[in-house]
């Protein structure tokens, strides 16, 4: 992994996130010494609709960190999907370290 939000990024952390997602979605799990928490905000309108996702990992052990990642849904009046874009942003710690658990993270999946 090079960067934080390109596409390799989003492959590792679409699969861990995969652990608060069920038919009932969870609002906080752990993974890792990670704690996960996920917040949804919808709109449906006559014309479109929209979903955002926030979800925000925080590390509390040294080294600690926060990193924020944001999905958006967007569909038209069909419930057809217009729009899906994808962010992510280091908000406390170091790059390295968040990518360094990542990585691991990865290597534990490839591993099943």
């Amino acid at each position: 992994m090079r960067k934080i939000g390109d596409a390799s990024f989003f492959r590792i952390v679409d699969r861990l996130l995969e652990a608060g997602t069920s038919r009932t979605p969870r609002t906080s799990w752990s993974i890792d010494g990670v704690e996960w928490q996920r917040e949804r905000h919808s709109y449906a309108g006559a014309s479109h609709g929209f979903t955002i996702e926030v979800t925000r990992g925080t590390r509390a052990a040294k080294p600690g960190w926060t990193l924020v990642v944001v999905k958006e849904y967007w569909r038209d009046a069909g419930g057809e999907s217009m729009k899906s874009p994808q962010w992510a942003h280091i908000e406390a710690g170091s790059r390295a370290d968040v990518v360094a658990w990542l990585e691991r993270q990865e290597r534990n999946l490839e591993r099943g």
